[in-house]
């Protein structure tokens, strides 16, 4: 009988046999040839041309002999030790003999040996392979690319730092570039292995993105080489283009650069190319759909086509053995998170519903046994509950669910209102889905109630909200149907339930974004959607519970996590770069859209609003609604909140530049046109105001020019208005254009609504006919920056001048040589108490047409923008944008900034303070900015801005000392740093 020990070495060894002993004994001999010992321990070191092709020779034997199974042996990952140094050494000796047969023993070398082993390693097998893509020997980049390709592709977070210092050592990147650029006659491969490499690197690092799709030849190369017939390489180029496109500038350099990408990506995802091909076309198209102006381009240009290859890509596959293919998986997965583009309004929903969507998502969700039960007559609606409940049961495809439910609400979301069965390929596939998602929504709720985190799901309660708030009757009358008799049975418990669950959490602000909240909320706000349990939420006090709970999330800036991330893009490992938060209609606060929607709904139903149904006066609930519409960042909560104000007579967009302006409505000040109705009645405008805001108020062929009366007196502009207009309609609609809101009673709406739709204001009519907002429409904003062109130049009273000059600049309104801007007093006064000063004190600076300000151009753009549309714009640039820029032009972008934080003091514009010092924070990042900040900061007392260029210097000081870089400064300045050093090297 053999001991344990020898039956431990005998298990050790499964898998060896003699042919591996023998090569690994050749190994070692070979090896020893060039191993010495030194101080620093055994290093392998040969110079000898034939001893190191023997050398790798051995090598490359002795990996031909390991298998998936001895791959992970002690011994093998011992010799993987002696052998990477070997490889290493001869590869970085640049005798390219050699350099070809040490290159593939690496490939073969990362191919059987396991991840894990190499990982262990990486560093010193990258660093000889990342060298040698110098090498202009074609075999040898191959090779080295292919590895590298490899490696990338397990390479762990924790290494990327590290793989990245050798990358920047070794000028990985600028070596493939110069390779695909220089690429002429070179064979596929080379340009398969070379681009594929840059894809990855590009993915894993996003700092590197800048110099590829900065570099004008590559673009150039790249862009002939997606032409080739060679799939495998267009596929590679494609890949390139979206790691490309996970930065923002990138995204927009490419779209830039016209359609033929677009629709070069469109003929890839056809299903008769390879799957390889399919895929990368959807992974681009992917990456576009991330933000808006991506979206809106594939969907104007290629809106049909696009339509349908998304279709065959959710449709176009069957099932093997009961699984699909793991290509098939990543494929449909591609297919599903560019359809979510129907999650936007736009023209494509059409060319889904015409392409049978409702099929291909029913074929997604449950399996062809229970398809095919459906008989071919309409099924009873418990007919139906009955098979979904069994098809759901089987859990198909359960990894596709969350996206069919995204696919369906954003369908059912952006719904035309005449949406009929009519327009359906196949009602009863779209009646079985919207029955698996009720019982979904129902599984979901009960799991809340239980507390069951893990088995709640938003995306299916999310879908079934929007499907009972979708603009289809059709669709919306099928759900409220079914889930009232799925509910019936625990309606009053659930109902009594999430009405003290939400008042009870809402007391707590830790509570209010838990999980289970999330789906508490959206559960309310779909009961409320229904006829039947309505009244007994507003019996229990549900406006005031869901008023309440909107308020905490606003008032403390609460968000969910951004539960509708799938809505934006499905692979949530995407590295993306350069992408600032996008306006989106919901965003982080879903939480408040979900709410308001709950809160719409039962002020909608309720009577009058006004008496029982309140605990709280009318006028504080107006001021809060009004403060959340002002407050908000998102478009969704901004629309609900002003849908809401219509029932109580406040119609039209709240927002902080509107309370401004209508502050000047009605003031004669600067008024410089006149109105004149059909009884002769005048009523004194804002010329510049009423062009930009209610164009159609005024002459198609333009407003009369300015006259003069013999002694030189300006006579005013007048407009007559047509006669269906009477005074009191006239001053409500001027009420909203200076505002963006008017209030008013049931008496005028009627004439009211014909002049609105008379001036085509199609979102204050929708306000006046109290509909549901349009899902993902974006907000009115309030922006007058139109009449600073030639909309408002003829109305222009005052001229601001900027402090510098421009050499090519020219002015189309005037001869004036220096940069300035063609304003209105009427606007300037509304957002500046120093403004109002100044141009209407009576003083000389009153009486002139021109003001000369201590600003410079840039940031006197930035200031007049802030005026006419309450955002200091442009913003400065960000991203990889500003990393390459040079010092001087990031003090270029800055010191408007700077400018605008010491006049704003003085000006008391404390909004464009707080901006700006943000501004300053975030793109204060070298020492010499910091001077100059300090410099200036300090001639215009503003001393937090002092400070905060002092501490960014503190850990520098000594080093400014001595270079004599601190001479810039006066003594004063100089002390301050000192003391925000010491008291930096005190706090460590």
């Amino acid at each position: 009988m053999r001991s344990s020990s020898t039956k431990q070495v005998a298990e050790n060894n499964r898998g060896l046999n003699g042919r591996f002993f023998t090569l690994h004994n050749r190994l070692y001999n070979a090896l020893g040839l060039g191993f010495r010992n030194d101080e620093g321990g055994r290093k392998w070191c040969c110079t000898d041309v034939e001893t190191q092709r023997h050398v790798v020779r051995s090598i490359d034997a002795f990996l031909d002999c390991i298998s998936s199974e001895t791959s992970q042996h002690p011994l093998v990952k011992e010799s993987v030790a002696d052998i990477v140094p070997a490889l290493g050494t001869t590869l970085l000796q640049k005798n390219e003999a050699v350099m070809k047969l040490a290159s593939k023993a690496f490939v073969k070398m990362v191919n059987v040996i396991h991840s894990s082993i190499i990982e262990s390693l990486v560093l010193d097998v990258v660093h000889p392979i990342s060298s040698s893509l110098s090498s202009s020997h074609v075999p040898v980049v191959i090779s080295c690319a292919t590895a590298l390709n490899l490696i990338l592709s397990y390479l762990t977070s924790k290494r990327e730092r590290e793989v990245w210092k050798i990358f920047e050592e070794t000028e990985t990147i600028n070596n493939i570039i110069r390779h695909i650029r220089s690429g002429n006659s070179k064979p596929a491969e080379f340009f398969l292995e070379t681009i594929s490499l840059l894809s990855k690197i590009l993915w894993h690092w996003p700092s590197s993105r800048f110099c590829v799709w900065n570099d004008e030849n590559l673009m150039n190369v790249l862009s002939s080489l997606s032409l080739e017939p060679i799939i495998s390489v267009k596929a590679a180029v494609l890949q390139l283009y979206s790691t490309i496109a996970l930065c923002r500038n990138g995204a927009k350099k490419l779209l830039d650069n016209g359609n033929s990408l677009l629709k070069l990506m469109v003929e890839s995802m056809d299903n008769y190319n390879p799957n390889y091909l399919q895929l990368a076309g959807f992974t681009l198209a992917e990456c576009f759909a991330v933000n808006e102006e991506g979206r809106l381009r594939m969907i104007d240009t290629f809106c049909e086509p696009l339509v349908k290859v998304i279709i065959n890509g959710l449709s176009n596959w069957n099932m093997h053995l009961g699984k699909l293919t793991k290509d098939q998986l990543s494929l449909i997965k591609g297919a599903c998170c560019v359809s979510k583009i129907v999650c936007w309004p736009g023209k494509h929903h059409g060319y889904f519903w015409k392409r049978g969507i409702e099929s291909v998502l029913l074929k997604l969700l449950i399996d062809d046994f229970h398809i095919k039960q459906l008989s071919d007559k309409f099924s009873l609606p418990e007919e139906l509950v009955a098979l979904a409940q069994e098809a759901l049961s089987v859990n198909f495809l359960p990894v596709f669910k969350p996206h069919v439910w995204d696919i369906l609400g954003g369908l059912a979301a952006n719904c035309a209102e005449d949406f009929t069965a009519q327009m359906l390929n196949n009602e009863q596939h779209l009646n079985i889905l919207i029955t698996c998602a009720c019982l979904g929504f129902v599984d979901s709720l009960r799991a809340t109630r239980q507390r069951c985190q893990n088995v709640v799901n938003q995306t299916v309660s999310r879908a079934v909200l929007l499907m009972i708030n979708s603009p289809s009757k059709y669709i919306a009358s099928h759900v409220k149907s079914l889930l009232s008799v799925l509910l019936k049975p625990h309606a009053k418990d659930d109902v009594k339930y999430l009405l003290n669950t939400l008042n009870a959490t809402s007391l707590d602000v830790n509570l209010v974004s838990d999980n289970l909240q999330v789906i508490n909320l959206i559960s309310l706000a779909t009961y409320s959607g229904l006829p039947q349990y309505r009244r007994y939420i507003l019996k229990n006090q549900g406006i005031n519970i869901l008023l309440s709970y909107v308020q905490v999330l606003s008032r403390n800036r609460i968000h969910a996590d951004r539960m509708n991330a799938s809505l934006h893009y499905c692979d949530h490992n995407m590295k993306l770069c350069c992408y600032e938060c996008e306006e989106d209609w919901q965003g982080d606060e879903s939480l408040s859209l979900y709410g308001l929607i709950g809160l719409a709904e039962l002020v909608h139903h309720s009577g009058l609003v006004k008496g029982h149904v309140f605990e709280s006066t009318e006028g504080q609930i107006i001021t809060d609604v009004q403060e959340i519409c002002i407050n908000s960042r998102a478009s969704g909560p901004k629309w609900y909140s002003a849908y809401l104000l219509s029932y109580f007579g406040f119609y039209g967009f709240l927002s902080e530049l509107g309370n401004r302006i209508g502050n000047v409505l009605n003031g004669e000040d600067g008024t410089n046109l006149t109105l004149i109705l059909a009884d002769q009645e005048r009523v004194n405008v804002h010329g510049a105001i009423v062009k930009v805001r209610c164009p159609s108020l005024l002459p198609c062929t333009g407003v009369p020019s300015d006259e003069k009366t013999s002694s030189g007196r300006l006579v005013r502009k007048e407009v007559r208005l047509s006669a269906h207009v009477n005074h009191k309609v006239l001053l409500k609609l001027l009420e909203y254009v200076y505002s963006g809101q008017l209030k008013a009673g049931e008496d005028t709406m009627k004439k009211l609504k014909t002049i609105v739709r008379h001036c085509n204001l199609q979102p204050l009519l929708q306000m006046l006919c109290k509909s549901r907002p349009k899902w993902r429409v974006p907000f009115p904003s309030f922006d007058l920056t139109s009449a600073l062109g030639p909309d408002g130049s003829h109305f222009s009273d005052i001229i601001l001048e900027a402090n510098d000059t421009c050499e090519k600049w020219m002015c189309k309104v005037c001869s004036l040589s220096q940069p300035h801007v063609h304003a209105h007093k009427a606007i300037l006064c509304t957002s500046c108490d120093h403004m109002r000063t100044l141009l209407c004190s009576g003083m000389q600076e009153s009486m002139s047409k021109t003001i000369k300000m201590d600003l410079g151009w840039r940031a006197l753009v930035r200031l007049i923008n802030w005026f006419y549309c309450g955002k200091l714009l442009p913003k400065p640039v960000h991203g990889c944008l500003w990393r390459n820029l040079n010092e001087q032009e990031k003090l270029d972008e800055v010191i408007p900034y700077v400018e605008l934080y010491c006049l704003s003091d003085s000006w008391l514009l404390e909004e464009i303070h707080k901006e700006c010092f943000r501004v300053i924070v975030k793109c204060l990042d070298s020492v010499n900015m910091a001077i100059k900040i300090i410099q200036i900061a300090a001639n215009c007392f503003q001393w937090d801005l002092v400070e905060l260029a002092a501490k960014f210097m503190a850990p520098s000081y000594h080093h400014l000392r001595i270079s004599g870089e601190l001479l810039q400064l006066d003594e004063d300045l100089v002390e301050i740093v000192r003391v925000a050093s010491v008291a930096r090297l005190s706090d460590m």
